[in-house]
This record gives structure tokens, C-alpha cells and sequence, in this order.
């Protein structure tokens, strides 16, 4: 419960900066050590928004027993996360049920109104983004679905990686902070995009627990094509997938044929063999954007695989020679 009540705070503190400060915040000198041991405060009403001038605030709600809302619209977009509790949204007349874990979306100009069970009154996280922030892509959030966004359990982890990292940004007066979170908006705004463009059929309600793994991994999979530069693990990858170890390359093996390290590795090299065909790249280079630390890792992973050294490789394909 004490990581609850700190989390909590996050979200309620607001701090000196140039644009305007939400209302209901504690004032701007509180010290957080201060209010460590203050309890959440559970609201009746829903929690007012004024955004900041950069455009994201997080907001924090824990409902009381008799939380009511009245409908509202609101001119942008909001993401929330379902830290506890039970309740359904209604949007534009829909009903979105929505549970402990849940990510749900509504669409800037969308009527809504939330509606708790009185015995277990939700609990929610709520990023509000104004529309000047994806401006660049003004189709983006097109991609987002109204209500609730299904999310497989690793999708579920780095967004609440990122919601950890908002309200830890959003708490500190540093310098960077309101670029930071832009980024991290957009960042967190692309990959909720994508995950929505999946094809990856849901899981029946028979042997759910099975049907929910598979479907992790073929989510997983899906995601990986563009996640494989990154420095992880397989007991890592399964760890965040809420699976065993066996049970992951289990599931991996049957989904795409081969073994998580082969496939990684296999997607490694197609990106490298496209870099080392495409750019004048060199092969220190391609070896960091691929996902390797080190150029003598990248030289023999890249001769196994493909039979020659990758400048030896260039000059094949293209004719070109090219820099170490």
C-alpha cells in the first residue's frame, strides 16, 4: 500500500513552470516528503483539467463509493489506465466495461461518463493530451480505438512503464522536463497506434489461460519486427509475458518455427543486410543499430549467418566499398 500512496502523490503534485496549474493541486512548496504518509483522496466528482501549456497533464482519480458524473466532452484526448476497482465507460452511448489493468481511450469531442460498482469504485490514471501535440501527424490517433484498447500483458508493462515515467517527470521541477514528456506522450501515442493495427485474433473464452499466453506471443512476435535492436533477455521477454521460461520458447518455437535467439538473430541481419545495401553506413555503425555492443559479436553473427563478412557483403551486392 505504501507504493500506492507514494504513486499517488505523483500525480497530484504540480510545479513551478510557465503555464497554468491545474486546480485542486497542493501548493507549489510542498515538499513530497511531507505528504508521504498522506492517504489518496477519493473524489465524488470527477477531477477538473486544466492542461499545461505544453499540452499533457496526468491526472490521478480514486473514486468514492458514491463517485457521479454527469456526461462531459472534452477538446482532447484521454488514455487511462485502471489502477483498481470495476466500472464501465460509457462513450457516445457505448458501453466499455473496464477492470484492474484495463487501458481505455476516448477521443477527443466523444460524450462520456464513467460508471463505478459501488463495491469495488475504480481507481484511475488519466493522460489528457491536447491535439497540438500529435499535430505533426494529424492521423495518428485515428489508428486508436474508442473505449477499451485490448493490450497483451507486455503491452500492458511498458505502458505503465511510460505512465511510471510521466508522473515521475510531471513531479520534477528539471530542466527538460515538459520535452521529456512530450516525448514520452508521443512515444507512448505510436505504440498504442500499432498495437491497435494487429491482427492477432482475440483469445476464446475456452482454455482462456492457454489461448492468453499464445496470443501474448504471437502479440509479441508481431511487436518484435521492430523491437529487436533492443538489449533484453529471454527470461526477460517471458518474464514480462507473465510466462515461464518453457513455457515461452514453447510457445515462441510453435509460433514462428525456430528458436527466440535464431529469430532475432535473423532479424537482426535482414535489417543489416538492408542498411549495408541501402546506406553508406559503416559497420560499426550497422552493428550499434542492429542491437550489438560490440563489432566483433556483429562480425560473427553476420559471417555464420550469411557466409561472408558484412563489407566483404557490401561489395558483393553493391559494388561499393565501405568504411570499418
Amino acid at each position: 500500500m505504501r507504493g500506492i500512496k507514494v504513486l499517488s502523490l505523483l500525480a497530484l503534485i504540480l510545479h513551478p513552470c510557465p503555464f497554468p496549474q491545474g486546480r485542486g493541486s497542493f501548493a507549489q512548496g510542498a515538499a513530497v516528503q511531507d505528504l508521504i504518509a498522506v492517504e489518496p483522496t477519493y473524489q465524488r466528482r470527477p477531477v477538473a483539467v486544466a492542461l499545461p501549456g505544453h499540452g499533457v497533464f496526468v491526472l490521478e482519480s480514486y473514486h468514492a463509493p458514491d463517485f457521479r458524473m454527469t456526461a462531459q466532452r472534452h477538446d482532447f484526448l484521454e488514455i487511462f489506465y485502471v489502477l483498481k476497482g470495476n466500472g464501465v465507460f460509457r462513450i457516445d452511448g457505448q458501453r466499455h466495461p473496464a477492470r484492474h489493468g484495463d487501458i481505455l481511450i476516448v477521443p477527443a469531442g466523444r460524450v462520456h461518463v464513467i460508471e463505478d460498482d459501488p463495491a469495488e469504485p475504480l481507481a484511475l490514471y488519466g493522460i489528457c493530451i491536447a491535439p497540438q501535440v500529435w499535430q505533426h501527424e494529424p492521423r495518428l490517433v485515428e489508428h486508436l480505438p474508442t473505449g477499451r484498447l485490448p493490450a497483451s500483458k507486455l503491452l500492458a508493462a511498458r505502458v505503465r512503464a511510460d505512465l511510471r515515467q510521466l508522473l515521475f517527470e510531471q513531479t520534477q521541477a528539471r530542466p527538460g522536463r515538459c520535452t521529456l514528456i512530450l516525448g514520452l506522450t508521443l512515444q507512448l501515442l505510436a505504440r498504442l497506434a500499432r498495437s491497435s493495427l494487429d491482427t492477432v485474433p482475440p483469445a476464446s473464452a475456452a482454455n482462456s489461460s492457454a489461448s492468453d499466453h499464445r496470443q501474448a506471443v504471437a502479440r509479441y512476435v508481431a511487436d518484435l519486427s521492430h523491437r529487436f535492436f533492443e538489449d533484453t533477455t529471454l527470461d526477460h521477454v517471458a518474464a514480462e509475458l507473465g510466462m515461464s521460461r518453457r513455457r515461452f520458447t514453447h510457445l515462441f518455437r510453435q509460433t514462428v518455427g525456430t528458436s527466440w535467439s535464431a529469430y532475432l538473430t535473423q532479424l537482426r541481419m535482414d535489417y543489416a543486410c538492408q542498411l549495408l545495401r541501402e546506406t553508406s553506413r559503416s559497420i560499426l555503425a550497422i552493428a550499434f543499430e542492429t542491437g550489438y555492443e560490440d563489432l566483433s559479436s556483429f562480425y560473427r553473427a553476420f559471417k555464420r549467418e550469411k557466409g561472408l563478412p558484412p563489407r566483404a557483403w557490401r561489395e558483393r551486392h553493391t559494388g561499393r566499398k565501405t568504411a570499418p
